[in-house]
């Protein structure tokens, strides 16, 4: 039986953790400056993975505002999320409207996420993997993206209009007040960068999981500080299934605190994106391969 009181604290915000969002424009800021004055391709190539990083962990900063959990205050956590989400052509109501349902219905026929509602033959499933890994970014667009503002209330659909408004003048300002060499340097290349880790994020999150119970439905890849660190612990995601207002920055003390009952269930968890990765490549090697669509669309790193 769990105690629900140490899971009970876990819920209490702490509203100065959000200063995350002005460490990685400082993070930002440092790296562009650096890319812009060391003309090493190496140095140039380390700056753009940093900036990229960044610009994704501030999609999950808006992630955080999604869910409502940065701010008790409505208006703060909507307006900092809508700021977290403009480098990223995301509006934070339109995010809303297409993630919180899959959180309602995870893994279910009602989940837009869930890419086993396309196709549940093997060699369709591993196609489908390797595709989001390359483009899953477009995807996006279509499910949490300007596409999806007409799946939202009438007032919801106000609130995308308002906000995809501001943010293309941000964007129009952005080229026509800044030379384009220097856009390319410290925001256009590094978002390339961004998209790639968020399409593996993503893909890493749900696919291939189970459908068994509620922590076999997602998978948490534990890795390292500095992706944690990046990714807001986000990677802890089985844990922020289960309890979605849990703000971040206790997501690994619940991980901790859940730990038992993760085992217990056979959750899907990770030491590395790259094992990850590597299992990937091998369940889509085979799917692809004679008899593959005998394969279990499952893989299992028992916690």
């Amino acid at each position: 039986m769990i105690d629900k009181t140490p899971i009970r604290d876990l819920h209490r915000r702490t509203p100065w953790r959000n200063l995350r969002v002005v460490t990685f424009a400082a993070i930002w800021t440092g790296a562009g400056y650096t890319a812009l004055h060391v003309a090493w391709l190496p140095v140039r190539l380390i700056c753009y993975f940093l900036i990229g990083a960044t610009i994704q962990g501030l999609v999950i900063m808006m992630h955080e505002g999604v869910h409502r959990i940065m701010f008790r205050n409505r208006t703060l956590n909507r307006w900092v999320a809508f700021l977290c989400g403009v480098p990223a052509f995301l509006s934070v109501t339109s995010y809303r409207v297409g993630h919180l349902p899959h959180h309602r219905y995870e893994r279910s026929a009602r989940d837009p996420d869930e890419i086993e509602n396309f196709s549940q033959r093997p060699r369709v499933v591993a196609l489908l993997l390797l595709l989001m890994l390359a483009w899953g970014d477009l995807y996006g667009l279509y499910r949490v993206g300007p596409i999806n503002t007409w799946r939202g209330t009438p007032t919801e659909r106000r609130d995308v209009l308002v906000e995809y408004g501001l943010i293309a003048v941000a964007f129009v300002a952005a080229f026509a007040l800044v030379p384009l060499h220097v856009l390319l340097h410290v925001w256009l290349l590094p978002a390339l960068v961004a998209r790639q880790l968020t399409n593996v994020r993503t893909v890493a999150e749900h696919a291939l999981t189970g459908h068994d119970n509620r922590y076999t439905a997602t998978r948490t890849v534990v890795s390292n500080r500095f992706v944690s660190f990046f990714m807001c612990n986000l990677n802890y995601h089985i844990v922020h299934h289960l309890y979605p207002a849990v703000p971040w920055y206790n997501l690994p003390a619940l991980h901790r605190l859940l730990a038992d009952e993760q085992r217990a269930a056979g959750a899907h968890v990770y030491r590395s994106y790259t094992q990850f990765l590597v299992d990937l490549a091998r369940f889509a090697w085979r799917a692809l391969g004679r008899g593959g669509d005998s394969l279990p669309l499952s893989l299992q790193r028992v916690a």
